[in-house]
């Protein structure tokens, strides 16, 4: 279904495979079958495509529109590739609002490099288990458990989990843009 909705928001801005391919950096033939749903994106891909169709990767997932303000955690809308040792979840209704807020979760030593977003963003991370190490523009932090970070999401090169154990940490950005 991934693919499908990659379709849809590609011929909606007017673009070609080959065209997207340009502004991913991603071949018109991997994109072709991204959208054919005979292969699955890494979060690292699916993220470009999204910043290219300028639209949050939270679009592409399967699932209803939730109306409640409710979110219970079994209705939550998850991202996660098979092959990847990190998982998004929203923990807010839809991305329709001036805020976005993500629990990611990291397998031990899983560092995940970030694209830019189709737009700027200010973010907060708190970790919640695990240690957490983040790169932000030349600088990198150390947080434990409890600590939090605020910082411009232009300046978000990568994170990691630096401990032994899985990695939790909520992200809170507006505007909601991953």
């Amino acid at each position: 279904m991934i693919g499908k909705k990659i379709r849809e928001k590609r011929k909606e801005a007017g673009l070609s495979l080959r065209e997207l391919g340009g502004l991913t950096g991603l071949t018109a033939s991997f994109l072709s079958q991204v959208e054919n749903d005979a292969t699955s994106p890494s979060i690292s891909s699916l993220q470009r495509i999204a910043t290219a169709l300028k639209t949050p990767v939270f679009t592409f997932l399967n699932g209803e529109e939730q109306t409640e303000i409710l979110v219970r955690k079994n209705n939550r809308k998850k991202l996660s590739i098979p092959s990847s040792k990190v998982e998004y979840e929203l923990l807010t209704n839809d991305l329709n609002h001036k805020l976005g807020c993500f629990l990611i979760r990291l397998k031990p030593g899983t560092r995940q490099k970030t694209q830019q977003l189709y737009q700027q963003t200010e973010e907060v991370m708190i970790v919640l288990q695990g240690r957490l190490e983040i790169v932000l523009g030349e600088h990198t932090y150390l947080l434990e458990p409890g600590d939090s970070i605020h910082y411009e999401g232009s300046n978000l090169r990568s994170f990691a989990s630096a401990g032994s154990e899985e990695l939790q940490v909520i992200c809170m950005m507006t505007p909601p843009a991953f």
